[in-house]
């Protein structure tokens, strides 16, 4: 079987989403063909998937060396560049790309989330307003807006946001998970249980409304602890500091039920109420 058929096969393999199949074939054809440019751009893409980030890089890296250009390759490994904690460069290859796209809303969007993280909440703020005028009614540019509001700690504007994407697009679970988060935040505890309630009520196994719903009773105290916890280490396992999180739940409730707001100890446990990650 010759590089070209391995290639061919390894990149069908990656568009069925079979990953390993994809990097074993795909390793073949660069066995024999160390040029093969679509081999190796299909290596790193499905080694992305995977999780392999750093391996990832380096192959998007080797494909940019032969095509300084390529503009799915600069798409992906900013991508990648971003998720493994490289803001800065991750944007300096978005950058490249809108120097002749200047109104992809895609990559302003990438643009701006590299920006959130990098702490220049204004510039991202223009880059998602630019994105949202081309792309209007995403929710991902609305919920992108909100959390650059929220790490600016302008809680107003944020709140904003998040009510006009659920007039946009009310169906949205994340958006009102969002909203019950910040209700919840703001100690406006019944507005908050009933968000979280209504997600459950659609989708029973949602991580982030269960944890949320869970810190909101625990605040408001009178329910089963140990029943309403012991369902959100199960449904929630996916989210991070998990345990840490259960930790200031029994703290909270070591508390008599009419004397948990307010407290440091609710303070604690509201501030971790959990918002479904963006992706990028």
């Amino acid at each position: 079987m010759n590089a070209m058929s391995f290639s061919d096969m390894g990149l069908a393999a990656l568009k069925q989403q079979q990953f390993d199949a994809a990097i074993n074939m795909l390793r073949q054809a660069l066995g024999e063909d160390m040029d093969n440019l679509a081999a190796r751009f299909g290596l790193a893409r499905a080694l992305h998937e995977k999780g392999s980030i750093i391996e990832a890089i380096g192959e998007y890296r080797t494909v940019l060396q032969s095509d300084g250009g390529h503009e799915d390759c600069l798409h992906h490994i900013a991508r990648a560049l971003l998720q493994n904690g490289d803001a800065r460069s991750a944007l300096n290859h978005v950058d490249i790309v809108l120097r002749g796209k200047p109104t992809d809303p895609e990559f302003l969007t990438l643009r701006a989330q590299a920006l959130i993280a990098l702490e220049r909440y204004e510039a991202a703020l223009s880059a998602l307003q630019s994105a949202g005028h081309h792309s209007p009614g995403s929710e991902t540019i609305h919920r992108l807006i909100a959390s650059c509001y929220r790490r600016n700690e302008d809680f107003e504007n944020e709140r904003r946001a998040v009510e006009q994407l659920l007039r946009i697009n009310p169906s949205s679970l994340s958006a009102s998970n969002d909203l019950g988060a910040i209700n919840l935040r703001e100690g406006h505890l019944i507005a908050a249980f009933e968000a979280f309630e209504q997600i459950l009520s659609q989708e029973p196994e949602h991580p982030q409304a269960t944890l949320n719903r869970a810190i909101a009773l625990t605040v408001m105290g009178g329910m089963d602890h140990d029943a309403i916890w012991n369902r959100v280490m199960v449904v929630c396992d996916a989210i991070e500091n998990l345990d840490e999180i259960r930790t200031a739940a029994d703290q909270l409730a070591k508390l008599p039920d009419n004397a948990r707001k307010g407290t440091p100890e609710a303070a604690t446990l509201i501030s971790m109420a959990a918002i479904k990650e963006i992706d990028i």
